[in-house]
């Protein structure tokens, strides 16, 4: 009988133990979703629709670095301040390699001056090779372009190189010619296609239709400070 007291505790332990091991060890996550008019639920299932955005709470979610392209790209300069996208459901914005948050706008307006930095170095190197006579001709508009679209083009370099991270770079320029290859003559074009591009591009480059300066795209690359 003296035993019966000393084996009560065990036994309550060894109870308790199993009782918690039959139990779940915890609820699965618990996913915000975001419709796209912008109605928001909660499921412990994750959406398959496409169409909606979902986030797992409790885990940080940063906002995509460039906004969603949704049209071909227009190398002529934009009168108006582009639309900056929005975060959905508290989304982190991303950050520059200091890990300060990007100024809305600013990957975008580098992007943009990459696709036409891109675009007029493509345009001289592609219209060497169809038209070597008029090479004089496509070197010339591209170096006063350059000159005319200096200031922008050396800030947005500088910014590029000190403030986006090297895969945040490679990001840029992945988008950047993919974006390009919507702007040139096609592959399997004639030769007197690509003649009749050639002079129309470099016609447009000299009479000032691709400029940056003036462009409200770039506004953000104006204003960014540095800090």
């Amino acid at each position: 009988m003296t035993r019966l007291p000393r084996l009560l505790p065990v036994a309550l332990i060894a109870a308790l133990l199993s009782v918690q091991a039959a139990e779940p060890v915890g609820p699965g996550p618990t996913y915000k979703i975001v419709g796209p008019d912008g109605k928001i639920t909660f499921s412990d299932r994750k959406p398959t629709d496409a169409n909606v955005r979902t986030r797992e709470l409790g885990q940080t979610v940063v906002a995509p670095l460039l906004t969603p392209a949704n049209g071909l790209f227009d190398l002529h300069p934009q009168n108006a301040l582009p639309v900056v996208a929005r975060s959905y459901g508290g989304d982190a914005p991303p950050v520059d390699m200091s890990g300060k948050p990007f100024p809305p706008g600013l990957a975008d307006a580098v992007l943009d001056v990459l696709v036409h930095q891109f675009f007029v170095q493509t345009m001289v190197e592609t219209c060497d090779r169809v038209q070597p006579a008029y090479a004089d001709r496509y070197h010339g508009g591209v170096r006063n372009w350059r000159d005319r679209n200096s200031d922008i083009l050396a800030k947005s370099n500088r910014i590029l190189f000190t403030r986006f991270t090297g895969e945040q770079r490679d990001l840029l320029r992945a988008t950047g010619r993919a974006r390009l290859a919507q702007l040139l003559a096609p592959p399997d074009a004639t030769q007197q296609d690509k003649m009749a591009w050639c002079d129309r591009m470099s016609t447009d480059l000299a009479r000032r239709q691709f400029e940056l300066a003036g462009d409200m795209r770039v506004v953000p690359i104006l204003y960014f400070d540095g800090q």
